[in-house]
């Protein structure tokens, strides 16, 4: 019984060796080549779709936004603007105004008839408010 399994154990190993030495190796080095270079060549392609996609859209941004302070209200309470971008606000109210983001950027005092800007060097959302009136609400959308 030892003798056979001995046997059976030197044939099978052999076997596995000649397959693995033979022309069966070439379909199997290409299978594996394939899927090798299957699986980068997909991933490659996946960031290289996903880049220019992420580039299209910052790019269809603009640089500029103008918002309209009319009727204690920020119009449009929102804007989207590339990174780098500049926001100016213009005052057509009858008092003064600000756009005042906390701990962030603030455009001054804004006297009826005048205008205050805003450059966005960071890509996120900020949210911002008139000091003196804080009911006021407004949101800049940098990079998105």
């Amino acid at each position: 019984m030892t003798r056979r399994l001995g046997t059976l154990t030197a044939v099978l190993a052999f076997t596995a060796i000649a397959a693995s030495c033979g022309s069966d190796s070439k379909s199997s080095s290409t299978t594996a080549a394939v899927a090798t270079t299957a699986a980068p060549t997909t991933a490659a392609a996946t960031a290289t779709t996903a880049a220019p996609a992420a580039t299209t859209a910052a790019a269809d941004l603009p640089s500029a936004a103008s918002i309209d302070i009319k009727q204690f209200k920020f119009g449009p309470a929102e804007v989207h603007v590339a990174v780098g971008g500049t926001v100016t606000w213009t005052n057509s109210d009858n008092q003064k105004h600000t756009a005042t983001e906390s701990g962030g950027f603030d455009a001054g005092a804004i006297e009826p008839a005048a205008t205050g800007t805003a450059t966005f060097d960071t890509a996120g959302t900020f949210a911002y408010i008139c000091s003196f009136h804080p009911f006021m609400k407004g949101t800049v959308v940098v990079g998105s």
